[in-house]
């Protein structure tokens, strides 16, 4: 994350209405302070793949808002797993048309964070989606660098056996 306090989007966006919804969205979430963790967003906006690819390499971004149906990218899950391949880590929002379920299935296999459908977009909705996403990439990260097993010997590192404990000690108090 680059400024703790800013939260720095990427929209990926063709359709000008759908972009205009997002980003006033966007400002009514800032404007009554849904974001939580901070304090204001910047918003960079392009409306095709090869220019969200352009933007991940020469800079990073917290969230990628992200429209499958781009007018350069004539598969959808292609377009993800592009976008996802040059995200530096950045959790992606999948913004989807329409639903389909088996797609969904397939980009949070895949490492979308979440799927919102636009038709259902409201400001406290996406600001919760955002959040959550951010949070979910930040645990995924941490935990894929911590190492759970020992190189040498195989076995469960302190780190792995208290983060399994903690995990089964959670699980047991809620059944």
């Amino acid at each position: 994350m680059t400024d703790s306090k800013n939260l720095k989007l990427l929209l990926v966006e063709d359709d000008l209405e759908d972009e205009q919804l997002l980003s006033e969205a966007l400002i009514e979430i800032e404007e009554n302070r849904q974001w939580c963790n901070w304090r204001t967003s910047s918003i960079v906006h392009v409306e095709q793949l090869s220019d969200s690819l352009d933007c991940l390499r020469r800079d990073r971004f917290d969230v990628v808002l992200l429209n499958l149906s781009l007018p350069d990218s004539p598969v959808l899950l292609d377009s993800f797993l592009e976008v996802n391949a040059h995200a530096h880590g950045a959790p992606i929002v999948v913004l989807a048309d329409q639903e389909d379920e088996n797609l969904a299935n397939r980009l949070l296999r895949e490492g979308a964070q979440d799927i919102v459908l636009k038709t259902q977009l409201e400001p406290g909705s996406l600001a919760h989606s955002l959040r959550y996403a951010v949070e979910r990439q930040r645990r995924t990260s941490a935990l894929q660098s911590a190492p759970f097993i020992d190189d040498l010997t195989g076995t469960l590192t302190r780190q792995g056996f208290l983060t399994i404990a903690a995990h089964y000690a959670q699980l047991s108090r809620h059944s």
